[in-house]
């Protein structure tokens, strides 16, 4: 997520990193013996715009738009 953060916005690894740990919520979803899987949550209202994947989303959201 951190290296995704800096790719998505243009920071530096450090500063994303400081910005998720600030901004980002990460409950411990599943736990079982020393297996366990954590979800990290971070509110998109609290930060800029973003195209993320070349715009694909975008793009599936305008397609599905266009069947309606």
């Amino acid at each position: 997520m951190v290296r995704w953060f800096g790719e998505l916005f243009g920071l530096h690894q450090m500063d994303a990193y400081q910005l998720l740990t600030q901004t980002a919520l990460a409950p411990i979803a599943n736990a079982v013996d020393a297996n366990y899987s954590v979800v990290v949550k971070a509110r998109k209202a609290l930060f800029p715009p973003a195209d993320a994947y070349e715009g694909i989303h975008a793009d599936l959201r305008r397609r599905s738009a266009e069947l309606v």
